[in-house]
């Protein structure tokens, strides 16, 4: 069984969010748009759901 790693996350508002850390079972990230990636600010958390 493969364990995931901890993954650092400060967006409270999400579902996934606990202290500080995801506690989803798998996380999918993307670029934000059709320009070449060069900084996080460039990607996205697909992962998120709203804790709404």
């Amino acid at each position: 069984m493969i364990k995931m790693t901890e993954v650092a996350c400060q967006v409270e508002e999400c579902r996934f969010w606990s202290n500080n850390v995801c506690t989803a079972k798998s996380i999918e990230v993307r670029s934000s748009g059709t320009r070449k990636v060069s900084t996080s600010d460039d990607t996205a958390c697909e992962t998120f759901m709203s804790k709404q």
